[in-house]
């Protein structure tokens, strides 16, 4: 199982606020993978799973280190 990031609500805040450059800059696809690359948390990606289905997550590209922590490693096929 992978070992969930943790990720501080500074941490958070700090990648959101250069996330949010970025983008002024055009610099799209940087901003697409630094925010893609923190974890989602838990309670959203099941949420997110409920909503948009496992296949549609899974393609978002997002990091679901932490709900494969909380869930475990097959939560997406639950």
């Amino acid at each position: 199982m992978p070992q969930a990031q943790t990720v501080s609500l500074h941490e958070h805040l700090s990648a959101g606020m250069k996330v949010i450059e970025l983008e002024k800059q055009g610099r799209l696809e940087e901003a697409r993978e630094l925010l893609h690359s923190l974890p989602l948390p838990a309670y959203i990606a099941k949420w997110a799973k409920k909503r948009f289905g496992a296949e549609a997550l899974i393609k978002t590209g997002w990091n679901l280190s932490e709900a494969e922590a909380e869930y475990g490693p097959d939560w997406l096929n639950k």
